[in-house]
This record gives C-alpha cells, structure tokens and sequence, in this order.
C-alpha cells in the first residue's frame, strides 16, 4: 500500500508541479503584459509631457517675441519723436532769427493778409511782438492766430508722408 501511496503522492506531485509551472508561466506572461502596458502608459505620458513642454516653450517664445516686439516699436517711435523734435525745433530758431530780415518781413505782410483772409474783411491784424512773425486777426468773436510755430507744423505736416518714407 505505501507503494500505491507512493506513486499516487508522485502523480500528485507531479500534478502539482506541471500545474505550478503553469501558473508560473501564465503568472510570466501577465506580468509581461502588464510591464508593456505600464511602458506603454509611460512611453504616452512622456510623449504628451513633451508636447506640452514644446507647447509651453513655444507659447513663451511668442510671448517674448511679441514683447521684444513692443519695445523695439516704441524705442522707433521714440527715435521718431525725438528726431521731429528737433527737426521741428531748429526750424522755430531759424524762422524766428529771419523775422528782422527782409524776407521775414515780407512773410509777415503775407501772414497779415492771410489771418485777415481767414476772418474776413472787416478783421483787425496785429502783430504778436516786435519783430514777431506771429499775427492776430479778429473780428467780433471770431480770432485767427498765425505764428511760427503753426507755420512750422503746417510744413511738417506737409512732408509727412515723405518724413514717414524714410523710416521704412
């Protein structure tokens, strides 16, 4: 009897072991499975932490080229600005030195029919000064003030668009 016992504890065993073995080896084969799954999940989440990065990056590059943008403009409006300036301030200095001369005076005459011109007759002209090139025209409530400095912005405004071709 212990020897039918004996081959029945082998079968068993036997049994047992083929069983063991294959459970180790579907037990292999799901946790392979599920390690390339988890890789797959992985290999996903890095390719989309990636993008975002990318999608970040670029995102601030946009934002730094358009604030690069920005200044660079205003530091050009500036230049501009400032070039009219003293465009426009050299010549009020140099208007105003002529006003004794003789073309001065004879701009002044010019300046005097034209305030009387923009009220109309019956206005009265005088001079801002002596030896001012600005006028004064009125008539009842009605006022005409021309002088260098309206003189000057009327010439530059004149040559603004050729002004604005030399910044382009």
């Amino acid at each position: 009897m212990v020897g039918a016992l004996a081959s029945v504890a082998d079968a068993l065993a036997a049994d047992a072991g083929q069983h063991a073995e294959t459970v180790r080896s579907a037990a292999e084969r799901d946790a392979r499975a599920e390690l390339a799954r988890a890789n797959d999940v992985a290999q996903r989440m890095l390719a989309e932490a990636r993008a975002d990065g990318t999608r970040a990056a670029s995102q601030q590059a946009e934002l730094d080229l358009a604030a690069a943008t920005r200044q660079a403009r205003g530091t050009v409006l500036a230049a501009q600005r400032t070039a009219y300036d003293a465009v426009r301030r050299r010549a009020l200095e140099l208007l105003e030195q002529r006003a004794g001369s003789p073309a001065g005076r004879q701009l002044g005459v010019l300046l005097e029919h034209l305030a009387r011109a923009r009220i109309g007759p019956p206005a009265t002209v005088h001079r801002t000064g002596p030896g001012s090139l600005g006028v004064v025209a009125t008539s009842g409530n009605r006022r005409a003030v021309i002088g260098p400095a309206e003189l000057v912005d009327a010439a530059l405004d004149a040559l603004a668009d050729e002004v604005a071709a030399l910044w382009s």
